[in-house]
Formats: C-alpha cells, sequence, structure tokens
C-alpha cells in the first residue's frame, strides 16, 4: 500500500477475512499520522454511541473465560469513518484535535 501524495515509501500491510465475513487491513502508517488519527478516535468515542449503546472499549476489548484485555495501539476504521455521518456541530467536538507537534 502506498500512501497517496507522500513520500513515504510502500507502507507494509496485511489483508484479512474472517469467517463471519469481515475484511480488514492491518498496516503502519508514518508516526505523524498515526497520532492525528488517534486523537480524531479519542475524541470521537466522546461523541459516538457504541454499538447497542455499549461503550466502545468494552466492545472492542478481547475478553474469554480467564480474562478481558482493553485494546490499544490501534485505529478502529469504523469509529473514524463514523466521522462522516456526524452533524455540523458534533464534528466540531469531535474532531476538534489541537496540533501539538504529535507530542500527545
Amino acid at each position: 500500500m502506498r500512501v497517496p501524495d507522500s513520500d513515504v515509501g510502500q507502507i507494509p500491510n496485511i489483508i484479512f477475512s474472517t469467517i463471519n465475513g469481515v475484511i480488514g487491513v492491518i498496516a503502519s502508517l508514518p508516526h505523524d499520522q498515526y497520532v492525528f488519527l488517534e486523537k480524531l478516535q479519542s475524541n470521537l468515542r466522546k461523541v459516538i454511541e457504541g454499538v447497542g449503546g455499549l461503550s466502545h472499549d468494552p466492545w472492542r476489548s478481547f475478553n474469554n473465560e480467564k480474562k478481558v484485555v482493553e485494546s490499544g495501539n490501534f485505529l478502529d476504521g469504523d469509529i473514524i469513518e463514523s466521522f462522516l455521518d456526524l452533524t455540523r456541530g458534533n464534528m466540531e467536538d469531535g474532531g476538534d484535535i489541537e496540533d501539538d507537534g504529535g507530542h500527545g
């Protein structure tokens, strides 16, 4: 995969599918893009209700009979894409990302 309009070369990626019909991509991003999208995702979690009214974090966490592990260090394309479905006011709330030079 290649980032459009970028000097970054090929980005390592994995395309996968599941027995449930899910198709996904796992890809590395340049650090500044990751930081921006992670902040957007974090802000969107505050303004978007999770699936079935559930909080987004438990929905995406791993759990089995023995333990529950929070998800982390990845971007959820579903929640980031949902930015496009927001009203203008919610876009401003969810997209209010101050540029601090990529330093959390």
